[in-house]
């Protein structure tokens, strides 16, 4: 039986008592206040009233009886007895009045006669006295008066005695009536307390036992012995029994909830051990062109983290031209005793040859455990022993095997090191070929110097030569002219002249000859030509390396940015009110500097696309009075902050909109206001779209028949000297080195805003003094406007309708970070806006769901490997009523939606084992039943085709890590409310 019927039970049996015991004690205390009211009202006022009767009549009798002897004068004695015979009738009219019982009525009707007759003699004495008869008066006293005022007295004093006998019996009985309450009221108590006592005993043991068991859990709980919790037998099925079930079931939940951490932390801390021995690997890349130096390094520095107690490294030596591998690095290898110092280990293995040249020959790992006595020795000065396990990893680079590393342990290998050692030997192959590959540029470089000084050299001769055939052809023409003026001396020339002929053919022979070699020299450059050009193929190869090393970078500082982002943006709205404002500003101070490395991270991105010369223009129409709409919108808090002034204008002279790249525009234009904000500690900063000024149009750079605009930002901040203006546009450089350490920053915004405003065809010009501020004019080219291809009036309703559109659009949404499927939705809204007039467009604006709605009970697929982000999403996600149902890998996404058929949206994460996100796309939209579905792709990768790669698998939207909170709810909103 539960606690609450026990209890229940108990105090109704009570509560029943307790209203007996007050029923009873009321109905016995009304009794006697019935017998006190009956006591008082009918007994005791009767004798009252009888003594004051008999008063009166005593006190008449003594006034007559001083009239008699002469002690009173008569007429003040005849008013005395007139007053007391009035007040005696008084107060037996009210004796009658009351009720009286039939013996009392008796008396009381004798008393009456005899009052009557005493009254009518009293009247005759008092007649006699009034005519002077007093003798005959004291005569009518002495005979009758007197005998009749003993009668009446007499009867009062008999009534009196009757109502003193009644108030002695009633005083009994109500004596009596309170013996016998007092007996029930203890009877009564003494049956309650049993009852109650009984009721204790009933109930108490099992509520006692119930909170004892809770007590030993809770004791069990607080010191962590969660395991016990599985040997607690529960058999009450009371409400302290459901409890300790419940608890019960938390214990073990929480048991299995901190062995599954334990295992991810232990998971996680494995995975940081390999990354920061993976890590250390680019720190081979220092050590230059060597390539056995960098191979000593490597086994000296992971012999020992391996595991490994004899180490061996084998490369293979792209310069000689013969397939064998080279003893290369060794760790701890035993030196024989002999005074040539021979090696144990041979210095050269061919393929094939033992198990190093198989592993070389078949690019295959091989591990042999239980290694034979004798096979190689582990040794020290103090002795040797036999490994217990040997490894030998293939060391690769794009599947060619480029050398060997072979290691001896005396413990054997666990698969950490073995992994460890896959994941180094992968490294050790990229370092090396970089290495060969370096080698083998410079090489190419010395020689192509080397020929070109030859080319040179040979070109500089051919000159000489040409110099000395072109005296011999003046020298042959001075003869000509010799020979016309001196005919005469023709005949004795003649053989000098046939000699000179002569030497004029050697040197015409002479002068082939040299042509031919310059048309070798040529055929030589050509060549060298041809080998620069392959070069130029491997650096651009490089390059490829570098951008996806850098996008691969991105990807692992994006992923755990995203959930310290998401996470701690989460903490800061505090909804559940758990956080003090300490708290919440440390978390603000997370937030901040997340949102610094990843603008870190973009930069250093928008850089390397910038020298690699990938960065695209992607040209829109951009309403400029937009510009400042969304600039104001920005920076208005953050100069708020600083008690600054912001000021934005527009002149009068400028188009709606112009053609041009927008998103590249307000990131220039974002780079400018913050620098300005930042290096402003008072006064002003002010934006401003004009026309350029002389001062500002670069000729040479200008193209013919086209207009410019200026967008010039101006504050009056710490101001850059004037042999500094070049410096700041430099990466990594600002004006001071000490504003670097004040005012923080990379140093990358100048640099890329300047490479940018190059791809959009203009230039940023500055004018600053040190101390007076900045201004910095950023200038592009206008090409084409609004005005263009619209009449006037039309143009100008267009682009205030364009501009409130894509400001209310970008207010609700901001979509300028991605060139997603949201903004694209947007650009068709403004070339639609040519059919519609403002008013529709605001009320298909207004028609937008609501934020709360749209995510009710809604279904959401969440395909992430990293647990991370599958905790952070799904927090966000669930906080805003979303149920959250989450994959892995792209099979558990293609088999959840085979389960369940309605899933609203797909989260879809890129990088994934199994299948990857491409893939996954690609199958749900092959299917039917799942083409129309949502999804949303997730990734950390932010290189220039990814965005397209996505949507071409079959994405309806795109979004990047760290994944901002604001922007991803508004594509789900919008792409749950299509």
């Amino acid at each position: 039986m539960k606690i609450k019927t026990k209890l229940s039970i108990g105090f109704s049996l009570l509560l029943l008592l307790l209203v007996g015991v007050t029923s009873f004690g009321y109905i016995r205390l009304s009794q006697m206040n019935q017998s006190i009211n009956h006591f008082y009202d009918y007994r005791f006022e009767k004798v009252k009233i009888a003594l004051a009767v008999r008063g009166e009549i005593n006190a008449t009798g003594r006034i007559m009886n001083d009239i008699t002897i002469g002690d009173q004068d008569t007429a003040e004695g005849i008013d005395a007895i007139s007053a007391g015979l009035t007040k005696a009738g008084d107060h037996f009219k009210t004796l009658t009045d009351l009720e009286l019982s039939p013996d009392e009525q008796d008396v009381m009707d004798g008393v009456m006669i005899l009052a009557e007759e005493y009254t009518l003699s009293l009247g005759k004495f008092i007649d006699l006295l009034k005519s002077g008869k007093v003798n005959e008066a004291k005569k009518l006293y002495t005979d009758s008066l007197r005998d009749e005022q003993r009668q009446i007295i007499d009867s009062m004093d008999g009534l009196v005695k009757t109502q003193e006998n009644a108030l002695v019996e009633e005083m009994a009985d109500s004596r009596e009536l309170y013996d016998r309450s007092v007996q029930m009221v203890a009877i009564l108590t003494i049956v309650g307390l049993m009852l109650g006592l009984a009721i204790v005993m009933w109930v108490f043991p099992s509520i006692t036992k119930g909170l004892n068991l809770l007590e030993r859990m809770a004791d069990r709980f607080g010191k962590g012995r969660l395991r016990g919790f599985a040997r607690f037998e529960i058999k009450s099925q009371d409400e302290l029994g459901q409890l300790a079930q419940v608890f019960k079931i938390i214990a073990l939940d929480l048991q299995v909830k901190n062995e599954r951490e334990a295992m991810l932390s232990a998971i996680q801390q494995r995975q940081a051990r390999m990354n920061a021995q993976i890590a250390k690997v680019t720190e081979f890349m220092q050590e230059g062109t060597n390539a056995r130096l960098v191979a000593q390094s490597f086994i000296s520095e992971f012999a020992p983290v391996l595991g490994a107690s004899y180490g061996l490294v084998y490369l293979t030596d792209p310069t000689n031209g013969i397939d064998q591998l080279e003893l290369s690095g060794s760790y701890a290898i035993l030196i024989e005793g002999t005074e040539e110092g021979i090696v144990a280990a041979p210095l050269t293995i061919r393929p094939g040859e033992g198990l190093t040249g198989q592993c070389y020959r078949d690019a295959q790992p091989i591990v042999l455990e239980g290694v034979p006595e004798g096979y190689v020795k582990v040794g020290s000065g103090l002795g040797s022993t036999d490994p217990k396990a040997i490894a030998i990893q293939p060391i690769l680079y794009e599947n060619n095997v480029i050398g060997v590393i072979e290691l001896a342990s005396i413990t054997g290998f666990n698969s950490e090191q073995k992994e460890l050692l896959n994941s180094l030997s992968d490294k050790l192959g990229t370092i090396l070929n970089n290495i060969h590959s370096r080698s083998r540029v410079e090489e190419l470089l010395r020689e192509s110097q080397a020929m070109t000084e030859e080319l040179q050299v040979q070109s500089e001769e051919l000159v000489c030569q040409q110099e000395e055939l072109r005296e011999t052809n003046d020298k042959l023409e001075q003869q000509q002219k010799d020979l016309k003026k001196s005919e005469q001396r023709l005949q004795q020339q003649q053989e000098q002249l046939e000699e000179a002929n002569k030497e004029l053919t050697v040197k015409k022979l002479a002068l082939e000859q040299q042509i031919d070699r310059v048309e070798m020299q040529n055929r030589q450059i050509a060549e060298v030509n041809s080998e620069l050009e392959r070069q130029a193929l491997q650096l651009a190869l490089t390059s490829k390396y570098k951008s996806e090393f850098l996008a691969n970078m991105s990807h692992e500082l994006r992923t755990p940015l995203n959930s310290l982002l998401i996470l701690s943006e989460f903490l800061v709205e505090n909804n559940e009110k758990n956080l003090t404002e300490q708290q919440r500003e440390y978390m603000k101070t997370i937030h901040l500097s997340g949102n610094d490395l990843l603008k870190m991270i973009d930069e250093i991105l928008d850089l390397s696309k910038v020298d690699a010369g990938k960065m695209e223009v992607h040209a829109e129409w951009t309403v400029l009075g937009d510009l400042s709409l969304f600039l104001n919108d920005l920076f208005t808090p953050l100069a708020s902050s600083k008690m600054l002034s912001l000021t934005l204008d527009n002149a009068d002279d400028i188009p709606g909109a112009i053609w041009t790249d927008g998103h590249r525009l307000k990131q220039i234009l974002r780079n400018l206001l913050s620098n300005a904000i930042k290096f402003t500690d008072s006064g002003s900063v002010s934006f401003t779209i004009r026309r350029p000024n002389d001062r500002e149009l670069k000729p040479d750079r200008m193209e013919a028949e086209t207009r410019y605009i200026a967008l010039s930002v101006t504050d009056t901040g710490i101001g850059i000297p004037r042999d500094k203006h070049e410096l700041v546009f430099e990466a990594f450089r600002q004006a001071d080195g000490t504003t670097s350490r004040k005012y923080g920053g990379t140093g990358l915004g100048l640099t890329i805003s300047k490479e940018l405003a190059h791809l959009l065809g203009g230039w940023i010009y500055m004018e600053s003094e040190p101390g007076k501020g900045s201004t910095f004019t950023l200038v592009i080219p206008e090409q084409h406007s609004f005005e263009d291809y619209f009449d006037e009036p039309h143009s100008s309703e267009l682009t205030a309708a364009t501009s409130e559109l894509i400001f209310d659009a970008e207010t609700e949404l901001r979509p300028e970070d991605e060139r997603s499927g949201l903004s694209e939705a947007i650009q068709d809204s403004f070339i639609a806006e040519e059919s519609e007039s403002p008013e529709d467009n605001r009320n298909r604006i207004n028609k937008l769901p609501d934020r709360e709605s749209t995510f009710k009970n809604k279904k959401i697929l969440l395909v992430d490997d990293d647990v991370r982000n599958v905790f952070t999403l799904s927090s966000v996600l669930e906080h805003r009523n979303m149920r959250v149902v989450t994959a892995e890998n792209g099979r558990e996404a293609l088999n959840v939606l085979e389960r369940d058929s309605d899933i609203d949206l797909v989260l879809m994460d890129i990088m994934m084992p199994v299948m990857d996100g491409y893939e996954t796309m690609r199958r749900i939209r092959a299917s039917e039943a799942w083409n129309k579905l949502p999804i949303i792709a997730l990734t950390a990768k932010a290189m220039k085709d990814d965005r397209n790669k996505c949507i071409e698998a079959g994405a309806s939207d795109y979004i990047t890590k760290p994944v901002n909170t604001d922007q991803l709810l508004s594509l789900m909103r919008v792409w749950l409310h299509r």
